[in-house]
C-alpha cells in the first residue's frame, strides 16, 4: 500500500506538470514574454519575437518565428541575430534543473551579423571579459543554410559573408566556450570546407571579441572558378583568436596547378602563415612559402576589399631565390619543352585587381629579375650563339673557342606588366664577347615581340667575320660602329614572334647617330 501511494503522488506531480506545459501551448504570449526576457537579459540586447507555440504531449516542443536580436540601443542596420524558424525539444527533468536544459534546438534561416569595434567603457569590457553563468543550456544545436555577416570597422568596406550549411554545436550556452562542426561551400575559389573547433564564451557587449578556435580541411577547391588559371586546390591548417582577429596557419597542395597562357600543370605546395582581420574580411599573409617543381618562392603581403566592387585585391611582395628558368618558363610559355635552362633569380610587386578579366590579363608586375648560367634547350640555335660569341672576339675558325656546349648566357633586367604585355628596360644578354642591351615588349598572349637595342661586341665590324677579303671590304665601315677605341656597337631591332623571331640590324639609326 505504501509503495501504491508512491505511485499515486508521482503519477499525480507528473500529471499536474504535463497540464501546465499543455496550458503553455494556449498561453504562447506568456511564454513569449518569458523568453524574451530571458534572452534580452542574458544577451544585454533589444530582443523580438513573432511567434511562440508550446506543446506538453507526447513530448515538450516549443516552435517560433521571427527571432530577432538586437544589440542596446540599435535602432538601424541588421539585427545581430535573425531566426526564421526554430523548434526546441526538451526533457522534463531538465526543466527542473539550474541551469535548466533543452535536448535539441534546431533553426532554420540563421543569420548573424558582427557589428564593427566600437569604443566601450571599462564596466563594458570588465562584464564582456567575465561572462556570468546562464540560466539556460543546450546539449544540442542544429543549424541549416545559414549566413555569418562580419560588418567591417571601415565604411569603404562591403561586408564579409560565409555562407554555412550546416552547423552542429553542443553544450550550447553564453558563459561556456561550445564545440562546433561545420561545413560550407567556399564560393571563389569553389570548394567545401569541413572546420570544427570552440566558440565563446560570447562577449554581449563586444561581440568582435569572441573567441574562437579549432582546425578545417579544404577539398576539392576548383581553381578554375578562378578565370586564368586552373587546378584542384586543398588546404589543411588551424586557427585561432577572436572573431575581429584569427590567427590561420596551413598548408595548400595543388597537384596539377596551371595558367591558361600555358596551359601546362604544375604541382604547386605552399605552407602559410596569415592573420584575418574579421571585421572586413581582409587577410594579411606573413608569409607565405610556396615551391612549384623544383622552385621556391617566399611571397608576402595582403588580401582586402573595397567598398562596391566585387572581389577582392591582391598585393604581394614576391621573392624568388635560386629558382629554375625552365620552371617559371613551363607556367609562362605555350611550349613543349622549355627554350632555356638556368638559374632566375627575381624580384617583383605582384597585383592582382578584382574584375572580370583573366588572372594573367589583369595581373600586375613591377621587378627585377637576373638569369645566370642560361643555356638553349635547341642544338641549332646553341651553336649559332657559339659562333655568335667567338666572332664577337675575332676569332678565326681555325682558332680555339669554346664550343657550343660550353657556351652559357648571362642575362638581367627590369620589368614592368600591364594588361597581359610584358615591357623591359633595360633587357640586357650577355654571351662571351658580346653584350645585348634591348628596350620593348612582350606579348603574353601570341607572343608578339617589339625590342631595339644594341649589340655590343669585343671585335670590330671587320674582325667579325672570318673571310679575309671580307674583312678587307669592311675595314673602312668600322669607324662607323666603332665605341670607345673598343669593339663594334650595331643597332638592332628584334620583331615578330616567339616562334618566329625577326633579327635585323638598323643601319638607318646608326647612320644617324654618326
Amino acid at each position: 500500500m505504501k509503495v501504491a501511494r508512491w505511485a499515486l503522488v508521482i503519477a499525480i506531480g507528473v500529471g499536474a506538470v504535463l497540464l501546465t506545459l499543455a496550458a503553455l501551448g494556449s498561453r504562447s504570449p506568456v511564454l513569449r514574454k518569458k523568453l524574451v526576457e530571458t534572452l534580452a537579459q542574458r544577451l544585454d540586447a533589444d530582443v523580438e519575437l513573432q511567434s511562440l507555440h508550446a506543446t506538453a504531449f507526447p513530448a515538450l516542443s516549443i516552435t517560433g518565428d521571427g527571432l530577432k536580436v538586437r544589440m542596446k540601443g540599435q535602432a538601424e542596420g541588421a539585427p545581430l541575430i535573425d531566426v526564421a524558424h526554430f523548434e526546441v525539444s526538451a526533457g522534463f527533468s531538465g526543466l527542473f534543473h539550474r541551469p535548466r536544459r533543452f535536448h535539441l534546438v534546431h533553426l532554420e534561416g540563421l543569420r548573424i551579423t558582427i557589428p564593427p569595434d566600437t569604443d566601450h567603457d571599462e564596466d563594458d569590457k570588465d562584464k564582456s571579459s567575465a561572462p556570468n553563468p546562464g540560466p539556460i543550456i543546450i546539449d544540442r544545436l542544429e543549424s541549416t543554410d545559414a549566413e555569418l555577416v562580419i560588418v567591417p570597422s571601415k565604411p569603404d568596406k562591403d561586408p564579409r559573408v560565409f555562407e554555412i550549411h550546416e552547423l552542429h554545436m553542443q553544450s550550447v550556452g553564453f558563459d561556456r566556450s561550445m564545440p562546433f562542426e561545420a561545413t560550407l561551400t567556399n564560393p571563389i575559389p569553389k570548394g567545401q570546407i569541413q572546420t570544427t573547433g570552440s566558440f565563446g564564451p560570447w562577449r554581449a557587449t563586444d561581440p568582435g571579441k569572441t573567441p574562437l578556435s579549432g582546425r578545417y580541411e579544404f577539398t576539392n577547391a576548383d581553381l578554375g572558378t578562378i578565370k586564368g588559371i586552373g587546378g584542384i586546390l586543398s588546404s589543411v591548417g588551424d586557427f585561432a583568436g577572436q572573431l575581429e582577429r584569427i590567427d590561420v596557419r596551413g598548408t595548400t597542395k595543388t597537384p596539377d596547378f596551371s595558367v591558361d597562357v600555358s596551359g601546362q600543370p604544375v604541382p604547386l605546395e605552399t605552407t602559410f602563415h596569415a592573420i584575418v582581420d574579421g571585421t572586413n574580411g581582409d587577410t594579411y599573409l606573413q608569409p607565405v612559402d610556396g615551391q612549384f617543381l623544383s622552385t621556391k618562392l617566399t611571397a608576402k603581403g595582403g588580401i582586402y576589399g573595397t567598398k562596391n566592387v566585387k572581389g577582392r585585391t591582391i598585393d604581394l611582395d614576391v621573392v624568388m631565390q635560386q629558382g629554375k628558368l625552365e620552371d617559371v618558363l613551363k607556367l609562362a610559355v605555350k611550349s613543349a619543352k622549355p627554350v632555356m635552362t638556368g638559374a632566375i633569380t627575381l624580384t617583383t610587386k605582384l597585383l592582382i585587381p578584382p574584375g572580370d578579366a583573366k588572372v594573367p590579363d589583369k595581373m600586375r608586375l613591377d621587378g627585377h629579375f637576373s638569369i645566370s648560367h642560361a643555356h638553349f634547350t635547341d642544338r641549332g640555335v646553341q651553336e649559332k650563339l657559339a659562333t655568335l660569341s667567338r666572332r664577337s672576339r675575332g676569332k678565326k675558325k681555325d682558332e680555339p673557342a669554346p664550343g657550343a656546349a660550353e657556351i652559357h648566357s648571362e642575362m638581367k633586367g627590369r620589368f614592368v606588366m600591364r594588361d597581359g604585355v610584358v615591357r623591359f628596360n633595360p633587357l640586357i644578354f650577355d654571351v662571351p664577347g658580346a653584350v645585348v642591351t634591348l628596350a620593348g615588349s612582350y606579348t603574353l598572349r601570341g607572343g608578339a615581340l617589339d625590342f631595339a637595342g644594341t649589340f655590343a661586341m669585343d671585335a670590330t665590324i671587320s674582325n667579325a667575320v672570318e673571310s679575309g677579303w671580307a674583312r678587307i671590304l669592311l675595314k673602312p665601315f668600322d669607324p662607323l660602329f666603332k665605341r670607345n677605341n673598343a669593339g663594334a656597337v650595331l643597332p638592332i631591332k628584334i620583331t615578330g614572334t616567339r616562334e618566329d623571331p625577326q633579327f635585323g640590324v638598323d643601319i638607318g639609326k646608326a647612320l644617324r647617330r654618326k
